[in-house]
């Protein structure tokens, strides 16, 4: 078990180089998964999550993150994971050969079910049937924590995140909401599962975005470790200005069910509090932010919490990655 891990946080200013196949933050590493997810409301406040990866277990594939990708139409509950509103992501996994395309003021991803692009105007997320399309603005810096080799942890691991407004259509229905992107880099060859975070230090995760009365946005992203581990790395966007953080600590309440139904977050000399009443899958839940030491009313939030419990020890994360060994020449 881990008692202690070196890592650095820092932050980029967002640009159209930093989301190039080519981009990786230091020499020695690849990209090693990266993933598009999304939280939006339709007038109604009906909650729709959907969520996209690639290259996370096979690199040059688009992974469909089996039981969450499609979209799923969120409800209140903490012990139901709610439906699919598309049959065909609600079997097992499947993957798509990705193919590429930059040009000096557009990069396109496209795969046999969809697409995501970014360019001057943002993320755009669409599915090839046009049964939904998500378009998504940062308004975070890009965040990342670097994680070197060190005693127990044999392979570096970067990750980065950033916040994004998102607005669009599923099913016709107009929505809006939060959204972020998120990429993985390790050795050559290496996926997610395969990397120290995932490994060795996950205990929690945990992404939002909240929106005042005037229309200012916060939000930010966060780890905290497994098992006890200080490992709490993160950011919050406040005011427009996006502050990294390596010492983040967030205190959880959990329900009869095992579920996280509260969080209380500590950051520098800021304090959050979310509530939590719907899950999404057996490692995901979904709430709002209830209050904070700023004192001024939120009129919209969304919060989204991975905790894996003991679901993602390395030897259940090796047993996943079995099957794909084939396909990856292994």
């Amino acid at each position: 078990m881990l008692e202690a891990v070196e890592f650095e946080v820092y932050s980029h200013a967002p640009s159209l180089d930093l989301y190039r196949r080519n981009w990786v933050p230091d020499e020695g590493v690849c990209l090693a998964g990266t993933w598009l997810g999304a939280v939006v409301s339709d007038s109604s406040g009906q909650n729709y999550w959907g969520l996209r990866g690639t290259d996370d277990f096979l690199v040059g594939m688009t992974h469909v993150v089996s039981p969450i990708c499609g979209f799923r139409r969120l409800k209140p509950s903490m012990d139901a994971v709610p439906d699919h509103l598309y049959t065909e992501y609600a079997s097992i996994d499947f993957y798509e050969p990705l193919q590429y395309a930059e040009s000096s003021d557009r990069l396109d991803v496209t795969f046999g079910s969809g697409r995501i692009s970014r360019d001057a105007n943002g993320c755009h997320w669409s599915d090839a049937g046009g049964r939904w399309e998500m378009h998504a603005q940062t308004v975070s810096d890009v965040f990342v924590v670097h994680v070197p080799v060190q005693e127990k942890i044999d392979q570096p691991v970067y990750y980065r995140h950033e916040v994004m407004t998102a607005q669009g259509t599923i099913d016709g229905v107009e929505v809006s909401g939060f959204a972020h992107q998120d990429y993985a880099y390790g050795p050559p060859g290496k996926v997610y599962p395969e990397l120290p975070i995932a490994l060795k230090l996950q205990g929690m995760w945990v992404s939002w975005m909240h929106e005042y009365d005037d229309g200012e946005i916060g939000g930010g992203c966060f780890w905290q470790g497994r098992d006890g581990l200080p490992f709490g790395p993160g950011y919050q966007l406040k005011g427009g200005v996006t502050t990294v953080h390596n010492d983040i600590v967030a205190t959880p309440t959990f329900n009869d069910g095992g579920k996280i139904a509260a969080l209380d977050v500590s950051i520098a000399g800021d304090t959050y509090a979310f509530a939590f009443d719907t899950a999404g899958s057996p490692l995901h839940v979904f709430g709002t932010l209830s209050g904070s030491s700023s004192g001024e009313h939120v009129s919209r939030s969304w919060c989204w919490v991975e905790y894996t419990g003991g679901m993602m020890t390395p030897e259940i994360l090796g047993l996943v990655m079995q099957p794909y060994r084939l396909a990856r020449g292994l």
